[in-house]
């Protein structure tokens, strides 16, 4: 399968100070049948670009269709070009 982006949904949004420059910290909520691993894997986000930034986070079910998962993870890059990426949050993986 692949991302869809009418199911990833912004829930929170808190703007804070970076010496002098606001920012947006952002929390999503995603749901999947696409398997945990899938979710995790560079790239998966791309079509979201637009709407997230490092440091945002992303509540995941995945696995909808079998065995769902949660997992937690932190985008750490939202480059112009090449993959999105994020990371798990320690202790927030179900499959670990």
């Amino acid at each position: 399968m692949a991302f869809k982006i009418r199911q990833l949904q912004r829930v929170a949004s808190v703007s804070f100070d970076d010496n002098g420059t606001s920012k947006k910290c952002n929390w999503y909520v995603y749901a999947t049948t696409d398997a945990d691993a899938t979710v995790q894997a560079a790239g998966y986000f791309n079509d979201a670009r637009d709407t997230l930034s490092v440091g945002d986070t992303i509540e995941a079910m995945t696995a909808l269709a079998g065995t769902p998962e949660r997992v937690v993870m932190r985008v750490t890059a939202v480059p112009t070009t090449g993959n999105v990426t994020v990371a798990v949050d320690a202790g927030t993986d179900d499959t670990a």
